[in-house]
Formats: C-alpha cells, structure tokens, sequence
C-alpha cells in the first residue's frame, strides 16, 4: 500500500561558523501493507518524526520517494491533495493544539467529513454522533470545545476525526504519550477494537516499546535517522538482538 522507497532528510545547519548537513534520516526503506499494524520506536531526535511526516506527504524528502499504490505522493500536502487525505491520516500527541480551539466537538469531528465526503447535513450529524458513541464520547459534549475536554477526551476526538473518513492508514505520532496509565490502556483498546471492526493500516510513532508490543504486529527500531532493527514481534522480547532495541526492552515497566 504505502512504501517509502530508500528516503532521507537532511538539514543544513550551523556548527562553529560553518555549514554542515544534519542527517534527520538517513536512507531508509519502509512498506506498510493493507490492514496491517506497525510500530516505529525511538528516542527522541531518532528521526521516527520526521519519517512519518515524509510518509504522510507533510514533510517533502531530500531524496527517495513515497509511493501509495505504486504512485508518488512524496511532498504532497495531505491538506492539498483531497485523495490523499481520505485515505491517509495522523494523530498527533497534544490532542488540544491539534484541536481548533474555536470549534466545538461538533465541528471539530465534521470539519474532514465536510472537507472530504461531503454528506447532506442530516448524515453527517449521523456520522458525527455514532463517531462520539464509538469513541465513548457523550452526546453532552458535542457543543463543548477542546479547552472543556479532559486529555482523555481530547484524544478520542482527535481519534473520531482521522477515523471518520475511513482511511486506509492512521499513523499515530506519540498519540497516548503523558496520559494516565489507565486512559492510555482504555484508548489503546479502544483503538485495537476498532481495527477489528474497520479494516485499516496503524503505525504507531512511540519512545515507549511496551506501547509498541502491545499494538503492533512488526516493529520498527530507529536510532539517529536510521532503522536498526526490524522484528515481527508476537510479544516476545527476545527476538531482539540490536543493543540499541535491546535497551528499550529493558525500560519496560
């Protein structure tokens, strides 16, 4: 479905007076197949960011491509590119700035169904509220805006908003990072329930390798701009071996 095809990014930056590339990723290949689950793990700074970006066409890269069904998406705007939208989108870890705060729940939900399916108003609002019921968002809440909303809830709007125009992928960039322990297990069940019933690729951008095991399928290991390591996990930790993947494991709670 979506390949990254031997991709980088690099920056020019300055270090004592001179000019030198700074290497985000370095040539890195990636294949995200049809309703599978995947995740991409590192520290911060590793580049896992940046990739992401690049794959959902937010970032241009310096060189490589991004292909979606064999066809180049590479720089194209999600915001520009109407098809590319409907069938790719991203969850971003601070569910309030992510969230205009002049709108309500209501709109806020609505706002990529207008933009992208363009429903009669009664179907729409029929979409927006059964969205909120999945999402187990009350009907009280429609009206409300971000700033009124818990983290928690913050999160599962930003969730109804990418799921609602049916995707076929939603990358998920530190989307449960600093939520209680106990949201954080609510929503990364809700999100697993939801794959079941709605067929549809996730790759979860994470610091966190117990996030990653317990919701992806193949795993992705990134250090300084490059993947280090790839294991088709299962939940079992000893199948890795990169020392860097290896210290990761071993910051599991």
């Amino acid at each position: 479905m979506l390949e990254a095809v031997r991709v980088e990014k690099s920056y020019a930056v300055r270090t004592q007076g001179r000019m030198k590339a700074f290497h985000a990723v370095r040539p890195t290949s990636f294949r995200i197949e049809e309703g599978a689950s995947y995740a991409l793990v590192g520290e911060s700074g590793s580049g896992k960011t940046t990739l992401s970006q690049i794959l959902m066409g937010l970032l241009p890269p310096t060189a490589g491509d991004i292909l979606l069904d064999g066809a180049s998406i590479a720089g194209k705007s999600a915001r520009r590119d109407r098809n590319v939208a409907a069938q790719l989108q991203m969850v971003l870890q601070d569910g309030k700035s992510a969230l205009d705060p002049r709108f309500t729940v209501y709109d806020s939900i609505a706002e990529p169904i207008r933009n992208l399916l363009k429903l009669p108003r009664e179907k729409e609002r029929e979409l927006v509220v059964s969205l909120m019921q999945r999402m187990e968002l009350s009907e009280k809440h429609l009206h409300n805006r971000a700033g009124e909303l818990s983290g928690g809830q913050q999160k599962r709007v930003c969730i109804a908003r990418a799921i609602a125009v049916s995707p076929r992928l939603i990358i998920f960039d530190e989307a449960v990072s600093g939520l209680d322990v106990i949201v954080r297990k609510h929503i990364l069940d809700l999100l697993k329930a939801l794959r079941r019933e709605r067929p549809c690729a996730y790759l979860f951008v994470t610091h966190d390798m117990d996030v990653a095991m317990y919701m992806a399928e193949t795993i992705h290991v990134m250090k300084e701009g490059e993947i280090v390591e790839r294991v088709t996990c299962k939940g079992n930790q000893t199948l890795f071996v990169h020392p860097y993947s290896r210290l990761l494991v071993s910051s599991m709670a």
